[in-house]
């Protein structure tokens, strides 16, 4: 629910009330909660309880990095030949849903990085990617990306399985980190483009408090 943004940044997230919709007991809703948070996708507050956090750009700029990072160490671990794994991610890349549903187009994107992260045998590895694009999700969200921009990531997926077909791992090295970086460049614009938008929301907003205190006093 969190990752399918269900709940704004600073939302407080009730246990009480989450356990009664999941029918559940809290305790296990509270331990939940308390690992997400130690994952990174909530934060707390000693008089407020568990929080969405908000989305930052710093923090946009130092989650992708270690993304594409994690993912060129999974290809350079790979258990099985690059032959393979060309082909598995290629019959992921294939089984792409509509362009005009952007919440699925997400989640296949997803599956076809945790393809091929999995693809290491690297446990360690693969949960620690898992928790970091969590994170990235969120972020993601922000964008409801258009057919262009989903076609864009499909297009991406086939030149790196054609890059690990053809045994060049250097151009699939370097396609991975233009994929990510595509997508952090994308959201850092939509950040920034929603901090202009709030400040002039809030501009307006003032003007039309101080035109009313005018109107006020004559």
């Amino acid at each position: 629910m969190l990752l399918d943004g269900r709940w704004p940044e600073a939302a407080r997230l009730n246990d009480s009330a989450l356990a009664a919709e999941l029918g559940v007991s809290r305790t296990p809703v509270r331990e939940a909660l308390i690992q997400l948070e130690a994952e990174g996708l909530l934060s707390s507050d000693p008089n407020r309880g568990f929080l969405v956090p908000s989305l930052t750009s710093d923090e946009a700029r130092e989650i992708y990095p270690i993304l594409w990072s994690l993912e060129q160490l999974a290809l350079f671990l790979s258990a099985g030949s690059s032959q393979t794994l060309s082909k598995t991610l290629d019959q992921i890349n294939s089984r792409a849903p509509a362009k005009s549903d952007s919440a699925a187009a997400l989640k296949h994107d997803r599956a076809w990085h945790t393809a091929l992260v999995e693809s290491s045998g690297n446990a360690r590895l693969a949960d620690l990617a898992r928790r970091i694009e969590a994170v990235s999700r969120r972020y993601a969200a922000l964008l409801s990306p258009a057919p262009a921009s989903i076609e864009r990531r499909i297009r991406e997926h086939a030149q790196i399985a054609e890059a690990l077909a053809t045994e060049q791992p250097a151009r699939a090295f370097a396609l991975l980190k233009m994929h990510w970086r595509a997508e952090m460049d994308d959201v850092l614009s939509a950040l920034e483009l929603r901090e202009k938008n709030t400040a002039q929301a809030g501009a307006a907003q003032a003007g039309k408090r101080s035109k009313t205190a005018a109107a006020g006093r004559l």
